[in-house]
This record gives C-alpha cells, structure tokens and sequence, in this order.
C-alpha cells in the first residue's frame, strides 16, 4: 500500500469549480478496506472503474472541502491524524476525479471546512466520527480535497458590496466563505428556506442563545426518500455551528419533520460544549406540501429537543425544485378555514335561522275578509273556549 508521510503533504489547493462535483487535487482518500494494498504512482490518477467501486461499495461517502493555506501536518491537523491512524488511507496528487462521488452512492454528501486549521481539525474528526457512527465502521469513505473561493494570487480580502437584492455580501478570502446577512438559504435549483427574521437557537443547559443572522452558502444533500438542505452560521469566532434542515419524500408529499443541530466550540476541549441533537417539530404539524409546492407559516415554527430549540418565524420552504429558482404555488399552515371564520359562521347561521323563522311568522298571518263600515251590519265574532 501506498503511504507518505503526513507532515510532507504542504497544500492540496487548486480552484473549485462552479458545480459542487467538481472537485480539486491532490486527494485523500481513506475509511473502507477496500483501500488495502492499493498502489498510486505520483505521476499517474487512480483508475476510474476503480473509484466508480469505491464509491459505490461504500455504505456513505464524505467530502471535505477546505480551502486555506495552513499545512496539512500533524501540528495543524493532529485530531485528523488520529483518526487516519485508524484507517487505510490512499494519497493520490491526480488534479480531478474522473467520476463524481455523488452520481454513485445516494449518501454521499459535501462539508465545506472553513476557519482556522485547529477549527477544521476539530471539524473534520467530529463530523468522521459521526458518519461512522450512523453507518459503522469502515463502511464510510473520506476524501480530502480543497476549495479555493478565489485564485491563489488573490489572498486578499475585498471591501463588500451590496448586490442587486440590497444584501451586502463579503467576498471570500482563504480561509473564508461568502457571509450573507440575510435569511433566505437558497440552492438554485434544489431547496430554498425563506424565513423573514433569522432563526433563533437556545441551549438551556449552556444559558446560550444564538441569533442565526449570518450564514455561509447552503448546500444541499438530496437522496432517494430523504434530502437535507445545510447551512452553516456565523455567531462567534470559536464556534461552528451548522443546521441540517431535513426533507422527507413519500407518495407525492414532502415534509420537514425534523433539523439536525451540531454545534462546536474549537477552543474548548470541553465535550459538553459540543452539541450534536436532532430536533423536531414540538406542536402542530411539520411542514408539508405536495411536490411541486411549498408550504407558508405566518405563525411560529419550534423545533425542540430537551433544552435545546430552534425558533422560525413566518417561513416559505420548497425542496426538491428540480431546476426551478422560484416557490411554487403555497400551502398555508392556516389551511382554508379558522377560529375566527368558524365563529363567523356560527354567528351568520343563527341569524339566518332568525330570520327564517320571522320571515315564516309573517308569512301565518291571515287578516280578515271583511271589514265594518259605517253603514254596513256590525260584525260579531264567536269565540269557542
């Protein structure tokens, strides 16, 4: 098998391209046996039939896209290196992959790595050790690529500007992704998430409570029967804090019963300050709509677990877009009758039967055939008791 040493790796950089399965070499691949005994050349790619195997053998596949510059060595990355101590692992400089991991395995999914190398370590081995968790282990296949938002000669930072929309958006640096200060998480062509204020997530057993009013660009992860729209935030320096909105399909409805929350504080070595919880809808009914549509709520959305809740307020979701950028038609949470429409028509139904009922007695009545006159008989009525 193939080894180097992981100190001598100094960058894997190069420029990723406008389609998430574009990825950038030199690669890193590891987690599944199938690596074993595999021999790369420095000059030469992996075969391609090879990594179409690969992918598919594997029970999920994870790639991780960083895109600083900091070295790839045991000082910087040494959570990473513990975690490929355990595993077979294969370094391959080819400059692409022949084959997109994504049109092989349905669990396929994309984490950008942003922040500070210690950050990224952390990040990295936590989110590994999570997928294994889910799909056992050495069943999981890692690839280490990079992301660069810019070419490598501009290692500097632009002032931002405000786009056609008014929202001011910062380009990205190295070690940086674009910030918006908005609310809207938008995948063109897959998912969009438009909530009118940012979300809000308390943690009762830490006393923290974050305003979620800066984010990353979302990704998202579509399968089968289930699909994820993933937002990762901005709200301190030391903290990585990422949302995975989940997307349930079956028999023509979709629905958003629950959201993934995993939160890190990279200076800590505290466990108790990592939080990793799936949350779900506390009252009411998720969010659900026929394919094709998308659900509005002007109330209160609250996903929760234990301590730990998420607030929405007034929001518009669509998944599953198949390349449309704009909201289909909505379903309202408010559905086409409520308590003030009911009690309205409660009110209207006894009026209209009092009205019935009187217009009914005008109707009996029956004035006499005959009248008096001054020089006519008097009349005389003969009342029976």
């Amino acid at each position: 098998m193939f080894r180097f040493s992981l100190s001598a790796v100094i960058l894997l950089g190069s420029i990723l391209g406008p389609a998430l399965g574009h990825y950038s070499g030199p690669f890193l691949f590891w987690g599944v046996s199938d690596l074993k005994d595999v021999e790369v050349s420095a000059l030469e790619a992996l075969d391609d039939k090879f990594l179409r195997d690969l992918y598919s053998n594997a029970a999920a596949v994870v790639v991780f896209l960083r895109n600083g510059t900091a070295k790839l060595n045991d000082d910087n990355f040494p959570s990473f290196r513990r975690v490929l101590e355990k595993h077979e692992y294969v370094y391959s400089a080819q400059e692409e992959l022949s084959s997109n991991p994504l049109d092989y395995n349905v669990n396929a999914e994309i984490i950008n790595l942003v922040g500070s190398p210690a950050q990224q370590d952390v990040e990295l081995a936590a989110l590994y050790r999570d997928s294994t968790g889910n799909y056992g282990e050495r069943k999981v296949l890692g690839i280490l690529a990079s992301r660069w938002d810019e070419p490598h000669h501009k290692l500097y930072k632009r002032e931002a500007k405000p786009d056609s929309a008014g929202t001011s958006t910062t380009p990205a640096g190295p070690t940086d992704e674009p910030e918006m200060d908005d609310a809207i998480y938008n995948v063109a062509g897959k998912a969009i998430i438009y909530i009118t204020s940012a979300p809000v997530l308390t943690i009762n057993s830490t006393d923290e409570e974050y305003l979620l009013d800066k984010h990353t660009v979302a990704t998202y992860d579509s399968r089968e029967s289930e699909s994820k729209l993933i937002v990762t935030f901005k709200v301190e320096d030391n903290i990585k804090l990422t949302l995975k909105f989940r997307f349930e399909m079956d028999a023509g409805y979709w629905n958003m019963p629950k959201v993934d929350v995993f939160l890190i504080d990279t200076k800590s070595k505290d466990a108790s300050k990592t939080t990793d919880v799936t949350l779900e809808i506390s009252e009411g009914d998720a969010p659900y709509a026929p394919m094709g549509f998308s659900y509005s709520c002007s109330k209160q959305l609250v996903y929760r677990n234990g301590s730990t809740v998420l607030t929405l307020e007034n929001i518009q979701v669509q998944p599953a877009l198949e390349g449309s950028t704009k909201f289909g038609s909505a379903w309202d949470c408010i559905g086409f009758t409520t308590v003030p429409i009911w009690s309205g028509l409660f009110v209207t139904s006894f009026m209209a039967i009092g009205l019935a009922l009187a217009i009914c007695a005008i109707l009996d009545i029956k004035p006499p055939n005959r009248f008096e006159s001054r020089t006519g008989k008097q009349l005389t009525f003969t009342v029976q008791e």
